[in-house]
């Protein structure tokens, strides 16, 4: 079996680089699925950077490291291929679809979610084959509140466990930079990561690009993270 567009990767996103604080819970429900998915149906909700994308590559990552099959779906970029994307997608061992509202109310793509639902169900029943696939579903809003054609598929986005991810306040995402910036061998004073996130705005997946920038530049430079040269190689 093969799907006509499988979309997976194995990248950074792991659970190890996770900020966990705000979602405890969440995890440790999604590990007790791993070896025997008794509970099927994800579906996790939340703002900009409070890391619902981290969560479902870090879920993909791990089924591939781990010799399973595994389809991450970054439905952002849904205009570059089809819903056939999911076809035979329930013989697979996890998907994740991230970014869920992007194809709410098309109904060709809701219609392939909806099919995907009832196949994975059926894994469930007293007659099926042993397999069981594992569905994770991210968005920025709760189901009730999208805007979704088909009705039966907003009843099946609740089948399972819905859990929203609360926003990360300035202090915890000056510790994901701080933590990135070790992993990278990297020093981030207070200071300078205090700057970064007055002058670059909020928004995680930016701060963490940016980061990448000042490492590259800091290893040829050869000179220490400090405010003055975060301004010259940034331009702020």
């Amino acid at each position: 079996m093969q799907l006509p567009l499988p979309i997976h990767q194995i990248d950074d996103e792991t659970f190890d680089n996770f900020y966990a604080e705000n979602s405890l819970l969440l995890l440790d429900s999604l590990r007790q699925n791993f070896d025997d998915v008794r509970q099927p149906f994800f579906y996790i909700w939340g703002g900009k950077s409070s890391g619902k994308s981290h969560i479902l590559k870090a879920v993909s990552n791990h089924f591939l490291l781990n010799g399973h099959t595994s389809s991450y779906i970054p439905l952002e970029k849904s205009h570059y291929f089809s819903p056939v994307v999911l076809d035979n997608a329930e013989q697979l061992d996890v998907v994740c679809l991230d970014d869920f509202q992007i194809i709410a109310g098309n109904e060709e793509w809701e219609l392939a979610v909806f099919n995907l639902f009832n196949q994975i169900r059926e894994q469930q029943g007293l007659f099926s084959n042993g397999h069981k696939t594992l569905l994770l579903i991210s968005a920025n809003q709760p189901p009730s509140e999208l805007s979704i054609k088909l009705p039966d598929l907003r009843s099946r986005l609740t089948w399972g466990e819905v859990y929203r991810l609360d926003d990360l306040s300035d202090e915890q995402k000056q510790t994901i930079l701080q933590r990135n910036a070790y992993n990278k061998g990297l020093e981030l004073s207070d200071e300078v990561a205090s700057f970064l996130l007055k002058r670059l705005g909020r928004d995680l997946h930016i701060l963490i690009n940016k980061l990448d920038l000042l490492d590259r530049a800091s290893l040829q430079a050869q000179r220490k993270l400090t405010v003055p040269f975060v301004k010259e190689i940034l331009e702020l």
